[in-house]
């Protein structure tokens, strides 16, 4: 009898088991959703929103190679909102838009400047978009354009943006989530990266190819107001304590040559002064570097001519900060750098008072930079290998 009902118990476990693990009442079929794994938005002359969404194509993706197809086609739609591009897009599509595999957000220039916060509005309310896709700015271009431009390394374009940041960019991130959080954070102002659409010569005929450019600075009111070049974005990255590796140059008059470096172990202390009631900041930057380089006549592993090259470094990468920092703070007048961040958090009595109007406080603010750079090794040699032992400056 103790059998029997251990044998009805284990019965009733199962069929338990077995209706639970039926699957899910609104499951998708994956041969009825339209997979969007990029988006491309922009803004005509008449205010309307232009989307370009880039959607796989079942059975073409990886078959490039093989010619039979590109992996991913381009569907449009405009209308007065974000939700009515959305809207008149599925009216184009036969399949059911799917954008929980979103990757990559794109956004025209002149949608940039107009500003985009009411893109921003939309994604903080639906459910279905991850809070952790990339979002980039097409500098002097519409994002359609973007989205038709192939790339041969990667089935799909979109996929290309995210992975060529995600190797030059060190620890930043560029998602949603992080630019939500820049522009609610007190004394800093957000910015995306840049891709740039370039024209290369292959096998005698035009094409296009995109690549990673700088940064797009917005205002309080998430509308952009300008860039800075790839070279500005890594001192904006030291300034703000995120740049991890990065590989400098630098020419030396006198010796008639360059040396370049491998920098790492970077490090930012901004110290705000207050004083009749005007506001001064002091910057020291550090770092260590290694040679990978030397393209001088110097036997860099004699101390006095190390202590050559560090100078150049210092002075050169000293006046180059303060020329970003003098764009970013006469130019733009946008506090993209954390200024603000550090008076809050040293005088929050101060910035209570000064936030309504920080960026005029900012842009008159009085700012001196110091760069301080350790060159700690030369690599395996001293001196190039093809010199003479009579050409080497010892």
């Amino acid at each position: 009898m103790d059998e029997m009902i251990k044998r009805l118990i284990i019965c009733f476990i199962i069929l338990v088991c077995m209706s639970l693990t039926t699957g899910c009442w609104d499951e998708r079929e994956i041969n009825d959703q339209a997979i969007i794994l990029g988006w491309g938005f922009d803004q005509n002359e008449d205010g309307d929103y232009i989307g370009s969404a880039q959607i796989v194509v079942p059975g073409e993706v990886g078959e490039k190679s093989s010619g039979q197809g590109k992996g991913y086609m381009v569907e449009t739609a405009t209308g007065k909102s974000l939700l009515d591009v959305s809207q008149n897009l599925q009216r184009k599509l036969s399949r059911k838009v799917f954008q929980s595999h979103q990757k990559v957000i794109i956004i025209g220039e002149r949608l940039a400047r107009n500003g985009i916060s009411n893109i921003l509005d939309l994604y903080s309310r639906e459910p279905e978009l991850p809070i952790r896709t990339n979002f980039f700015v097409l500098k002097n271009g519409d994002a359609l354009e973007f989205m038709e431009v192939e790339y041969k390394m990667e089935d799909m374009p979109s996929t290309a943006a995210m992975k060529m940041f995600q190797s030059t960019a060190g620890p930043e991130s560029t998602t949603f989530k992080d630019f939500l959080e820049d522009a609610s954070s007190e004394g800093i102002s957000p910015t995306l990266p840049i891709l740039e659409i370039i024209s290369s010569k292959e096998r005698e005929k035009d094409t296009e190819t995109f690549r990673l450019g700088g940064r797009a600075i917005f205002n309080q009111d998430l509308e952009s107001v300008g860039f800075l070049s790839y070279r500005e974005s890594v001192d904006r990255l030291w300034i703000t304590n995120k740049l991890n590796t990065h590989k400098f140059t630098t020419h030396l008059v006198e010796e008639k040559g360059s040396v370049g470096i491998l920098g790492m172990n970077f490090n930012s202390k901004i110290q705000p002064i207050i004083q009749n009631n005007q506001v001064k900041f002091h910057i020291t930057l550090s770092g260590t570097g290694v040679v990978r380089e030397n393209n001088t006549v110097l036997d860099l592993k004699q101390p006095k001519n190390l202590q050559i090259i560090e100078r150049s470094f210092n002075k050169n990468l000293q006046e180059h900060m303060k020329s970003t920092i003098t764009k970013v703070q006469k130019e733009y007048k946008t506090d993209i750098l954390g200024f603000g961040q550090s008076v809050h958090k040293k005088y929050p009595g101060k910035w209570k008072i000064w936030k309504k109007d920080w960026s005029k406080k900012f842009s008159d603010a009085d700012i001196t930079v110091k760069v301080e750079i350790d060159i700690e090794r030369t690599g395996v040699t001293g001196s190039p290998l093809h010199l003479k032992e009579s050409e080497i400056q010892k």
